[in-house]
């Protein structure tokens, strides 16, 4: 095999393993006890639940889970726009560094995927609004395919946890 060859494969390897580790627990699953915990073990298990990829990666889908529905009721752009802060401030709070490589490919890249997209679309917008001569009803296509691209990542991150 060639150097490049088996820098790849050794690499496709890493990954693979990396990515049965997300969602991994050492631990009860959040919520559950063992049969032989003792009483209040569901709170340190709910503890630990944090420390999970899921735990961690929440307040963000969360966040992007509710910009979603809000999207279709309809938004003002401001609306959006304090919608998206909300959305950005659970993305800072995420420490990239305490998550799992598997955690960070199956479910952190999509969602930050998902959030650009969002970002994208908020971008637009607001030049549009800028412009005198823009009419919101122009840029509606370009939003809606960013927020439908949004969605299908947010999914993917979802079902990552």
């Amino acid at each position: 095999m060639r150097p490049r060859q088996a820098t790849i494969a050794g690499a496709a390897v890493s990954l693979a393993l990396a990515l049965g580790a997300c969602g991994a627990q050492s631990g009860p699953s959040e919520g559950t006890v063992d049969a032989a915990a003792p009483p209040g073990a569901a709170r340190g298990a709910r503890a630990r639940g944090d420390a999970t990829c899921r735990g961690r990666l929440r307040p963000l889908l969360l966040a992007m889970g509710t910009l979603r529905t809000d999207l279709a009721a309809g938004l003002s752009y401001d609306q959006y726009a304090s919608e998206l802060r909300r959305v950005r401030g659970a993305h800072r709070r995420i420490r990239a560094e305490r998550l799992q490589l598997g955690c960070l490919v199956a479910a952190g890249a999509p969602a930050e995927r998902a959030l650009n997209r969002y970002i994208a679309a908020a971008n637009a917008w607001g030049e549009c609004l800028a412009t005198a001569a823009c009419e919101t009803a122009s840029i509606e296509p370009r939003l809606q395919a960013e927020w439908a691209w949004a969605s299908k990542l947010l999914s993917a991150a979802q079902a990552g946890i």
